[in-house]
């Protein structure tokens, strides 16, 4: 297929006239009249009648899978109140077509419930007495469980708490159905999931909205069973390019494979071992150097000991394997940094590609370092619309180490923008507003918090698309407009004659994936 678009600017080509797309890649920007002399017949235009060509988005940090499995699973994330859960959970238990093993799923947060602890695995007996039920926090750092998924995994009032979490009990040391950290793993031997075609079903029908958005692809911190799904959704014709980041029980699986970091093609890509260096903001958990606000004794959770993190990062790399960490509080994003320069002395290590996830949190003076160490910074800015009350919460001392974009672009530090959906909304476009403008729940009349720290537009746009391409190791062939590169590609409304608000409802008139149109509303 020969495809030439034109009739608008070309985003990084001001002088440009048109695009000719041939077979998957581009083959050449500049004048429409070029175009057509190269172009081969049959072919398609496309006139963007002054909109904007821009390279195609990806989102750097998803679990995508889960995502779509939000339409066919428990889904609380609209549950405000305990009523409101309670209903809800009584209309899926009254109207599910199919019988599942284990109620599974997640969306909740007691950040916004009046009586959090009274959300406990009381409310699940009341409406799945003999059906076990577990069910993950918003933020995937805690788990709510019913009594009789507790007993299956043989969690009572005698269970001591894992290394690295935690579980919550009443005055009378009763488990409380709630688990935090590593301790929510522990339902992972016993939980059955939903049927595999039902899921990919739901992968397949969630692709569209991700078009809609400007996304042709993402990165999934899935275990390998997601990542299964994903090739069989792919093996059935669905189109999106994705980059898999194994975890950390699944490491010796991966050195027996006998494969690499960065090993595949751009449609499906190992990516990194992925660790969870420490807990998260809405559950109080992320690792800090200072307690919480209002709670002296906690400093959050850090996952490993410092020799323990270095040593799995060092068994990964000694197989091929770069590590892709998951760092929230700035504890834990300094422990990070310190183990990668460790690391980075041995000759044969220092050429791997390690990623640094979330960062939500960093000392200012860490910040060279975080440079120094060739970490890859994959940051989520639609956190940042939900987030400030919850910073000024639990730190308000630190505000000014937050979500410090500019500070670490300033520094030079690489990075890539994503959403850590189904926390967050995927909506790139979202992200741009949130990057660039700083406020509670992205409402416009909000005030920007810490402006200092907010980002252009063109600097979030590079963020989603050669930013997130660098994130896979596929920047020499993806994530911008480039003669050779593929030609996965968006159509915007040019931004730059718009209010910032444009990106508040913005979408993809047209969408491609390598020279093919998933998505054409133009």
């Amino acid at each position: 297929m020969t495809t030439i678009i034109f009739g608008g600017p070309i985003y990084g080509h001001p002088q440009a006239e048109a695009v000719l797309v041939v077979g998957d890649s581009i083959v050449h920007i500049g004048s429409k009249s070029e175009c057509e002399a190269l172009a081969s017949e049959p072919k398609e235009s496309f006139n963007l009648k002054g909109r904007m060509l821009v390279p195609a988005f990806t989102d750097a940090h998803t679990h995508f899978v889960e995502y779509a499995k939000a339409s066919i699973l428990v889904n609380l994330t609209e549950c405000k109140s305990l009523p409101d859960i309670r209903s809800y959970l009584i209309n899926y238990r009254d109207n599910l077509t199919w019988k599942p093993a284990w109620i599974l799923g997640g969306g909740w947060n007691r950040n916004t419930l009046e009586q959090p602890l009274l959300l406990n695995r009381y409310i699940l007996d009341e409406i799945w007495p003999d059906t076990p039920v577990a069910l993950f926090s918003r933020d995937y750092h805690a788990k709510l469980c019913n009594s009789i998924a507790l007993k299956v995994a043989g969690i009572d009032v005698d269970f001591p708490d894992p290394a690295g979490g935690a579980i919550e009990r009443d005055a009378h040391g009763i488990p409380t159905g709630v688990l935090f950290e590593t301790a929510t793993e522990i339902m992972d031997n016993y939980a059955v999931p939903a049927p595999d075609q039902q899921i990919i079903k739901a992968i397949q029908s969630t692709l569209g909205n991700i078009y809609q958005w400007g996304l042709i692809g993402f990165h999934s911190m899935e275990c390998k069973s997601s990542a299964d799904l994903l090739q069989q959704a792919q093996t059935q014709g669905s189109r999106f390019r994705t980059c898999w980041h194994f975890q950390s029980q699944e490491l010796d699986l991966m050195i027996d494979a006998g494969l690499c970091s960065y090993h595949g093609d751009e449609y499906f890509k190992i990516g990194g071992l992925k660790l969870f260096g420490d807990g998260s903001l809405g559950s109080r958990t992320a690792a800090m150097f200072d307690p919480y606000a209002l709670e002296d004794e906690n400093r959050g959770i850090l996952r490993y000991t410092d020799e323990e993190l270095y040593n799995t990062m060092q068994k990964a790399a000694r197989h091929g394997y770069a590590s892709t960490i998951h760092a929230i509080g700035d504890r834990c994003v300094r422990q990070v940094i310190d183990a990668t320069l460790k690391l980075k002395v041995t000759p044969e290590y220092a050429s791997l590609f390690h990623r640094i996830e979330h960062v939500q949190s960093i000392r200012q003076a860490d910040i060279p370092d975080l440079k120094k160490s060739g970490l890859f910074a994959s940051l989520q800015p639609v956190h940042i619309a939900n987030d400030i009350p919850m910073i000024k919460k639990s730190w308000p001392h630190i505000q000014d180490e937050v979500y410090a974009f500019h500070s670490m672009l300033r520094a030079g530090i690489p990075m890539a923008f994503g959403s850590d959906v189904p926390i967050e909304t995927m909506n790139p476009f979202l992200g741009i507003y949130s990057a660039t403008q700083r406020k509670y729940r992205n409402e416009p009349r909000q005030e920007s918090w810490t402006p200092a720290e907010s980002i252009g537009v063109e600097a979030a746009i590079n963020a989603y698309s050669y930013g997130s391409a660098m994130a896979s190791r596929s920047e020499m062939i993806r994530g911008k407009i480039a003669k050779g590169f593929l030609a996965d590609l968006i159509v915007i409304e040019d931004y730059r004659k718009l209010e910032p608000e444009y990106w508040l409802d913005a979408e993809s008139l047209l969408t491609m994936i390598g020279g093919d149109i998933v998505r054409c509303n133009l």
